[in-house]
């Protein structure tokens, strides 16, 4: 009996890197390299800046433009870190996943001084 328990916490042990989000591990790993990037970091940093600032939603025109320079930036960063970048829409902020997405963004914002 000892040695089926032993043999299922070590299976269970192999098995838990396999359960990790492999999408959110490729949005850390993105936003790591953006981090690693001075040109990519300073143009996170201006969109962040950007989104920071908010929209007058009242003001469609001033709003449009708002999209046009996050799409701009975004294009500037490339489809690997849009991609990464809207992973985050849909997790839960409590969930481990969401708890890592999030750390990792913070760890990108931290570079640019906030």
């Amino acid at each position: 009996m000892k040695t089926i328990l032993a043999a299922c916490a070590v299976g269970g042990l192999l098995a838990s890197p396999a359960l990790a989000n492999p999408t959110i591990d490729a949005a850390i790993k993105t936003f790591d390299a953006v981090a690693a990037d001075p040109a990519k970091l300073k143009t996170y940093c201006e969109m962040s800046k950007l989104s920071a600032g908010g929209g007058d939603d009242a003001d469609d025109s001033k709003s449009e433009a708002l999209d046009k320079q996050m799409q701009g930036y975004m294009k500037e960063l490339g489809s690997e870190f849009e991609t990464a970048y809207e992973a985050g829409a849909d997790l839960d902020p409590e969930s481990a996943d969401g708890k890592s997405y999030d750390a990792a963004l913070d760890k990108l914002d931290d570079k640019c001084g906030k």
